[in-house]
């Protein structure tokens, strides 16, 4: 016996040794790191690094930008929770709004109302989806394993505990329900200033690529195709061609370059009238001044009549014109029903419409392909409403991991030579997130760079942009197979807002906001990045992209008062947060705790069910009967 313990305390030490061994490496590797940071702030990050301490808000923007001094607000945050209850697994999701009033005073000082009575008079949405375990990978595509051609390999099972343990279907359907709302919210010009939990950027990258017709069967792994609008099936052309519609003419947007040419053609020739436009009319408003972008031009509109893997084009010919096909001039309108017949019966309070028919269609289940797809349609349809509405659309990140302004921005701008000054340059070895390189100069240059503080913003664009891969000067290239997000549609910047009374040195976490981009307010603060992208340096396709460069930001200006304003100090979990997004979390973990409850209650309620006990009791899993006997032993 003390031969046995020996072993197992031997066993146990050396576990605890290569612990502590690995751990002080990793803390004095990451402390050799920030020692590196020495000097960065002055040396160029004082360029990017804005306070605004000393900044009132501009008036003249508020009323120049919204029309009006008195400003609605809303927060939303969502809420997941998933239980297995016997042979069921219980999906719950839903999102839920903080609202309330900004005014601003003549002198440049900001008044901020919150509703009262949140609970209870706050907007929010949510649903329930009980589906049997083995049923799940049904409805969650992420769970299937696929082969090297896309194909999902059914030779490949799994156990229940993997299924419950890796499901996200609660996932997409809580990010689905926050798109919604927002859209709810924007689309019938309720609020002003529009705040979400999720940065916008990100989502729409994400969903893009997860309904790619290239990544799954449309016809097999969606249950929307088919789904009927208006007397007419939903098809897999509107699937395909209603994901690539996020623009903004007034702003340029699609950008008349690669996979985004025929976006633009699709903008362009429903902005013309059913008469369409002519291959000359599609050059010049395109702006294409070279043979490479006009022949890729010819193959993006060849593409876009003829049948792709079996799925139809959206135009066609007459005569020399190019025109949308008559079922597919109402595209937009059809995806914005869609959304909402399909949202509305999912996010019902009506108990009567039953889990059937809130997640089938045409007896298939929807999927988290659809859910995805819904999501990033919701998004599109927000976006359109606070473009038109002029609502000012902000995400905002409590926790980031990002690193594109240490990788891709600063990289770019100093080799176009617009900025010079990077970490590269100064051949040091700093720590990987730009949270942490952006909080601990915060820190250490706290004298010279008060709080509120946030770095210039600049376009999403750059998370996907590098210098030009064989290093050619002017010339940039896409992070990954060579391709360049969507720009002019989505800006970024790091924030810190505040430090505590007692100790300076005791700084807020530094969190990061997107905000969508408007005409007539970002499209002067532009600069060009000259992209290789058909391998043709002579040829490079132009891209304009967002940066300010001046410290005089007032859209910026605005949004960092105004977060200033909704934090504080006497609250420990909103020091350096917005309390909007803080309201709407403690909503959404209230419903989310209450239905927790609910959840353990329908199983006690089963277990007690005189015509289930011997079922429960003689076809239980092994799991549950250990859980049963474990909790019996504890309990005694």
């Amino acid at each position: 016996m003390t031969d046995r313990r020996s072993k197992i305390s031997q066993r146990l030490k050396r576990t605890g040794d290569l612990l502590l061994g690995g751990a002080q490496k990793q803390v004095t590797s990451y402390k050799a790191r920030f020692d590196n940071l020495v000097g960065v702030y002055d040396k160029f990050l004082s360029k990017i690094m804005l306070s605004y301490s000393d900044t009132k808000v501009d008036v003249d923007f508020v009323k120049s930008f919204f029309g009006k001094t008195s400003l609605r607000f809303a927060g939303i945050d969502g809420t997941i929770y998933k239980n297995e209850v016997f042979d069921l697994l219980v999906f719950f999701a839903g999102a839920y709004s903080a609202s309330g009033e900004i005014r601003v005073n003549p002198n440049s000082e900001l008044e901020v109302l919150y509703e009262e009575d949140y609970l209870e008079r706050g907007i929010g949405i949510s649903s329930v989806l009980p589906i049997y375990i083995n049923e799940v990978p049904k409805v969650d595509q992420t769970l299937l394993v696929r082969d090297e051609t896309g194909a999902i390999d059914d030779t490949i099972t799994f156990s229940d505990s993997w299924i419950i343990d890796n499901s996200a279907f609660a996932d997409y359907m809580m990010g689905l329900a926050e798109f919604y709302l927002g859209y709810m919210l924007s689309s019938k010009n309720q609020v002003d200033i529009l705040l979400l939990d999720r940065i916008c950027s990100s989502e729409v990258a994400s969903s893009y690529a997860e309904t790619s017709d290239f990544r799954i069967d449309l016809k097999k792994e969606c249950g929307l195709i088919g789904y009927l609008i208006d007397g007419t099936p939903f098809n897999e052309t509107e699937w395909v061609y209603a994901r690539k519609l996020l623009g903004n003419l007034e702003l340029g947007t699609p950008p008349s370059r690669g996979e985004f040419i025929i976006a633009r053609v699709i903008f362009e020739i429903l902005a013309a009238g059913p008469n369409g436009l002519t291959r000359d009319e599609l050059i010049d408003k395109l702006g294409l001044d070279s043979d490479t972008r006009k022949h890729a031009l010819d193959k993006e509109l060849e593409k876009g009549i003829r049948s792709v893997k079996g799925i139809p084009g959206i135009l066609q010919r007459k005569g020399v014109q190019f025109v949308v096909k008559p079922e597919f001039q109402k595209l937009r309108s059809r995806i914005e029903k869609l959304v909402v017949d399909v949202c509305d019966k999912m996010f019902s309070e009506d108990s009567s419409i039953s889990f059937e028919q809130r997640f089938k269609v045409n007896d298939r289940w929807i999927t988290t392909n659809d859910l995805a797809f819904l999501s990033l349609c919701s998004l599109y349809l927000m976006v359109d409403a606070c473009w038109a509405n002029r609502t000012l659309l902000i995400g905002v990140a409590k926790d980031t991991a990002a690193r594109d302004m240490k990788r891709q921005l600063l990289p770019v701008l100093n080799h176009i030579g617009t900025f010079k000054g990077g970490f590269e340059s100064e051949g040091q070895d700093a720590p990987d997130t730009d949270r942490m390189i952006l909080q601990w100069v915060s820190l250490q240059e706290r004298e010279k760079l008060k709080v509120p503080w946030a770095t210039a913003e600049y376009d999403t664009a750059f998370k996907t942009t590098v210098p030009h891969f064989k290093r050619k000067k002017d010339l940039v290239s896409g992070a990954r197979r060579n391709q360049i997000s969507l720009e002019k549609t989505f800006v970024k910047s790091y924030f810190q807002l505040c430090e505590a009374s007692s100790e300076p040195k005791l700084r807020s976490s530094v969190l990061l906001y997107d905000r969508l981009v408007y005409p007539g307010f970002d499209d002067d603060q532009v600069i060009t990045l000259n992209h290789d992208y058909y391998d043709s340096p002579e040829n490079p396709e132009p891209i304009e992209v967002i940066y300010w460069q001046q410290i005089q930001n007032p859209i910026q200006g605005f949004i960092i008062r105004l977060f200033e304003k909704m934090t504080s100090k006497s609250i420990p979990e909103l020091f350096g947060h917005v309390k909007p997004l803080y309201i709407a979390d403690k909503v959404a973990k209230y419903h989310n705790e209450h239905f927790r409850t609910m959840v353990d209650s329908a199983g006690m309620w089963l277990t007690n069910r005189p015509e289930l006990r011997e079922i429960i009791y003689y076809l239980s899993t092994f799991r549950q009967r250990r859980a049963s006997y474990e909790q019996s032993r504890r309990n005694s």
